[in-house]
């Protein structure tokens, strides 16, 4: 909750020196299911076929490429920083680390802030402060 609070002062916060763009994972995920029709069948389909099954079918149908197209439907221009949410929300069938590769080519003049559950040591992040480190090298802690 202290963490919503947060993205929501600094989306308001009228002050700050760019223009935050906010990119809640979740919601692009729910588009995109939306955009394929599937959302509707979603729990049935696991209920069938069980989780793991609905995970790879989520994985086939709604790829990294499918966010990078919503997060850059609206050019970001200079001064825009990328600020994504809902990175816990998307875990598993949606990996952070993927999704920057692959934004890189297309935003790279633009900084972007990920909230991300978990935490960094200055090397290593560890989501959820549970699941094994990834060595994500361009991360850096702002708060």
């Amino acid at each position: 909750m202290r963490v919503r609070h947060f993205v929501q002062q600094i989306l308001t916060d009228q002050t700050l020196p760019c223009r935050l763009k906010e990119n809640n994972l979740y919601e692009i995920f729910l588009q995109c299911c939306e955009d394929k029709r599937i959302l509707s069948r979603m729990a049935d389909q696991e209920k069938k076929r069980g989780k793991d099954q609905l995970q790879k079918m989520i994985e086939k149908s709604i790829n990294v490429q499918a966010y990078v197209d919503k997060i850059c439907s609206q050019a970001p221009e200079k001064g825009d920083v990328l600020l994504l949410t809902g990175v816990g929300d998307v875990f598993p069938f949606m990996r952070i680390h993927m999704l920057l590769e692959a934004l890189q080519p297309r935003v790279g003049g633009i900084p972007i802030l990920v909230m991300y559950p978990g935490t960094f040591d200055g090397r290593h992040v560890k989501l959820f402060d549970r699941l094994k480190p990834n060595p994500y090298y361009r991360a850096f802690n702002v708060i």
